[in-house]
């Protein structure tokens, strides 16, 4: 986009050139390129005004989203700005001193006449085309019929998985393309998530570490991993989000896994780890509770859960019945990985109660004989020992062995003294009652809350969720209550557990709603920016419309672009979209400006199409190939690859079209003013 202005000032300035004599002298020179200059300085300020305008309407994107594209908002204009000051100044002095004239004189015997310069057979095709829309009403109306056919099917692409009779949940049609947040990227690393049934020792999940490494070490792409029993790994952006931090206990463990460079193997770590899938799913099996999750790092902003359900309701033990429904229609969903839920399961404790008449009568302090059980349970810290060499003082901790389960039957071998030297045993001091663990309550916006995630192998969000939310909307909960599932609308909900039991959908499909949602407002504000623009350039309302009919036209490229390349649409997509709003602005207005420049010259209304669209073919296509070829480097990226996909296409389809269509719609414009 920098070198569009300065494509569109040198492209006119070497026509302009061509017309001059050989020989031509530094003041005949300076003025054509002058002239040249001025011909096109309205339309090219004001294309670049527009774009200037797109790129500022990115700062209404909110959230994290909004971080990752204000680097556009602010550069973009920045930089454009200065491309225009160059491309009016530098670009004009530097084809006066180096650009040639093409024009060369022959002499004949009569006198020196000028070579006529040959036309461009692009162009002559081009004329031949227009002339034939312009003459045959027939043709014409099926030219328009084919371009609002095209526009249909391509708005068809992403749309046909909700339409379509079987349902959003399923793989993606032939033809369509599938939309998501942000797709997921290739990495050079995963992490292994592994939470056990929460009453598991500490040796049961580290022999399940060991068997899912012994998976992983026969993968020739792994060149090496790191496992964490009972504590979590190294914490990063994505853990904090995922709340994988506070994972400590005998029941967790995690593994990180490096892979080889991806400059340097062809397989994609999301293949990678799709493979990796059946086989941790089998370990998985054999230890019933368990949830073990292969997770990738995030290409954007992370989220809890790629699929993720907060439940709300007055109830708790309720909303635990509530969740096991839930998660079991998880399971049953289309492309759905993994299942995990907030809730723990039972654990059984026992729990010490001291008999104070007991110790009353055996002559006991209560505090001793509390002390005497934390000695028995959890040891005592004797004292500290000072080693040579030893920066830190070394603890001295009295411990019955770990290899001797602590059993409520120890305590008939645990003795108390008591003032008179007599020996009393534990068991006869203290009652031992079993029960149920207490269990964590989360809490959300003052609301208690339990949360049912899930993780897709190769499908967005989307799908999942209107399928689970069709499935789950209505269901019977307790007695008369039945559940209530939001926050699919572009305005988040706010939980309130006294309108009885609901399901918020949050997770990648509540942070893509916002993302669209604010480029949708931003896309308008443009459109109307633009509009108001236009309206005040040509003092007309009907000639804006005209100018910006190229912008329908992109979109007969950017959903075919996204499918050809295997891509889906995401949030960067759609920021492509916005961006081809003004870059495509540039190629009707300079079409429009030539043709009501040639009628002002007495050109008739068909010659100054004709002439308008033959002359500005060339620099169309050259920005056009400009903006192709400069956003190609950007297609493998995971996060903008989408934004480069939409500019390219977009841009192709509307410059190929643009041509034809707005040169036609001026005259039907003219002959109803």
């Amino acid at each position: 986009m920098l070198v569009d202005d300065a494509i569109v000032v040198i492209e006119n300035i070497h026509r302009h050139f061509d017309q001059l004599p050989a020989g031509a002298d530094k003041e005949t020179r300076a003025a054509a390129a002058v002239k040249a200059t001025n011909e096109i300085g309205n339309p090219t300020t004001l294309a670049t005004f527009t774009v200037i305008t797109v790129f500022l309407a990115l700062t209404m994107v909110t959230g994290m989203l909004g971080q990752y594209f204000y680097p556009f908002a602010f550069n973009v204009p920045t930089a454009m700005i200065a491309s225009l000051i160059i491309a009016y100044s530098v670009t004009p002095w530097l084809a006066r001193r180096w650009l040639p004239s093409a024009v060369v004189l022959i002499n004949t015997k009569q006198a020196q006449v000028a070579k006529p310069k040959r036309k461009l057979r692009t162009q002559q095709i081009y004329k031949r085309l227009l002339t034939a829309l312009l003459d045959n009403t027939r043709t014409r109306r099926l030219f328009y019929v084919g371009i609002i056919v095209l526009i249909g099917a391509s708005f068809l692409q992403p749309s046909w998985q909700f339409l379509r009779p079987q349902g959003s949940s399923g793989a993606v049609s032939y033809l369509g393309v599938p939309m998501t947040f942000l797709p997921k990227d290739n990495k050079n690393t995963f992490l292994v998530n592994i939470h056990l049934a929460d009453d598991t020792p500490l040796e049961i999940t580290d022999r399940v570490a060991r068997e899912i490494g012994e998976v992983i070490a026969q993968q020739p792409l792994v060149t090496h991993y790191q496992t964490y029993i009972g504590i979590p790994a190294i914490v990063d952006f994505n853990s904090q989000l995922k709340g994988s931090a506070q994972y400590v206990g005998p029941q967790f463990a995690e593994i990180r896994v490096n892979l080889v460079d991806k400059f340097q193997r062809e397989t994609r770590s999301i293949d990678i780890v799709l493979a990796l899938r059946p086989a941790v799913a089998k370990i998985a099996a054999r230890y019933p509770g368990s949830t073990i999750q292969l997770l990738e790092d995030p290409s954007g902003p992370p989220v809890r859960a790629t699929i993720l359900a907060e439940l709300y309701g007055p109830d708790l033990e309720v909303l635990e019945q509530l969740v096991q429904k839930v998660a079991a229609e998880y399971r049953n969903t289309y492309d759905m990985a993994e299942v995990h839920t907030s809730t723990p399961s039972n654990v059984s404790e026992y729990r010490f109660q001291i008999r104070r008449d007991a110790v009353a009568l055996a002559g006991l302090d209560p505090a001793k004989v509390s002390q005497a059980l934390g000695r028995l349970m959890t040891g005592e810290t004797l004292g500290y020992a000072h080693p040579q060499g030893e920066r830190s003082p070394v603890p001295i901790k009295l411990h019955i062995p770990r290899q001797q389960r602590i059993e409520p039957q120890l305590l008939e071998r645990a003795f108390v003294t008591n003032s008179a030297g007599k020996k009393v045993p534990l068991s006869e001091l203290v009652d031992v009652v079993e029960a149920t663990a207490l269990k964590p309550i989360h809490h959300k916006d003052t609301e208690r809350v339990h949360y049912v995630g899930g993780e897709t192998a190769n499908t967005g969000a989307i799908y999942a969720v209107l399928d689970l939310d069709r499935r789950l909307n209505g269901m019977h909960v307790h007695g008369l209550d039945h559940l209530k599932t939001v926050n699919l609308q572009t305005e988040a909900v706010r939980p309130n557990s006294l309108d009885g039991y609901s399901l918020l959908w949050e997770g990648e499909l509540r942070l893509m709603l916002d993302a669209f949602r604010d480029m949708g407002l931003a896309m308008v504000l443009t459109l109307v920016v633009i509009y108001l623009l236009l309206v005040g350039y040509f003092r007309s309302f009907k000639m804006p419309a005209l100018v910006m009919s190229a912008i329908p036209l992109a979109f007969i490229g950017v959903f075919p672009g996204h499918w050809i390349c295997g891509v889906t649409f995401s949030s960067a997509s759609m920021a492509g979209v916005i961006a081809l709003v003004g870059a495509v602005v540039r190629n009707s207005l300079l079409i429009v400006e030539f043709i009501q420049d040639r009628l002002a010259q007495g050109y008739d209304m068909d010659d100054a199409i004709r002439e308008a669209g033959a002359i500005r073919l060339r620099p169309i296509m050259l920005t056009t190939m400009a903006i192709a070829l400069g956003t190609a480097i950007m297609v493998p990226d995971a996060v903008f690859g989408g934004l480069a996909i939409s500019l390219i296409f977009g841009s192709m389809s509307s410059a190929l079209l643009v041509i034809f269509v707005v040169p036609l719609l001026y005259k039907q414009f003219i002959k109803q003013v």
